[in-house]
């Protein structure tokens, strides 16, 4: 073999060796976004005090980082994007494309007299797949959300690969 081809060779295992010896990203670097659920069937303010237990019970849960509300609201604003009411899965892709995230958590607090029933889904801001949907019911009005919020946020981190909640 000649020295060219030598070298040739092995500066190609070098940089095989160095591709497959770079880490791969870590889930760690999972950016999530999660505004305010929407609120159906009751009062407005009910969507934004869930999303903010959701998004309260998942920080520092994971491997994942949960970008900041009111940053959220500030980026989003930027581009004038709105996050009130985010049900719309084609307007809820671009938002979470604009924020950096590469999931999104999108949900609403749906009431039927003192029934109140949470519901969100994941999605991957880059395929806009929804990757799974959850729910969790309380029978006890508003006084239940804490409890509901909590059980929510349970199953989210438990499918993104988290601890309990």
């Amino acid at each position: 073999m000649s020295c060219k081809k030598a070298c040739r060779l092995i500066l190609l295992l070098l940089l095989g060796t160095s591709i497959l010896a770079a880490p791969l990203p870590s889930t760690a670097e999972m950016l999530i976004a999660i505004p305010d659920f929407q609120a159906v069937g009751c009062m407005p303010y009910l969507g934004g005090a869930v999303g903010e237990r959701v998004r309260g019970a998942l920080v520092n849960r994971g491997p994942w980082t949960v970008l900041e509300a009111s940053r959220m609201n500030e980026i989003a604003s930027e581009h004038k994007l709105s996050l009130s009411g985010l049900v719309d899965e084609k307007k809820a892709i671009k938002v979470g494309k604009v924020l950096g995230a590469q999931y999104l958590i999108v949900g609403s607090v749906n009431a039927t007299g003192s029934v109140f029933t949470l519901t969100a889904r994941l999605v991957d801001v880059r395929t806009g797949v929804v990757h799974s949907g959850f729910q969790a019911v309380t029978h006890q009005g508003e006084e239940g959300l804490i409890e509901a919020s909590s059980f929510l946020a349970e199953d989210i981190a438990l499918e993104l690969g988290g601890p309990d909640v």
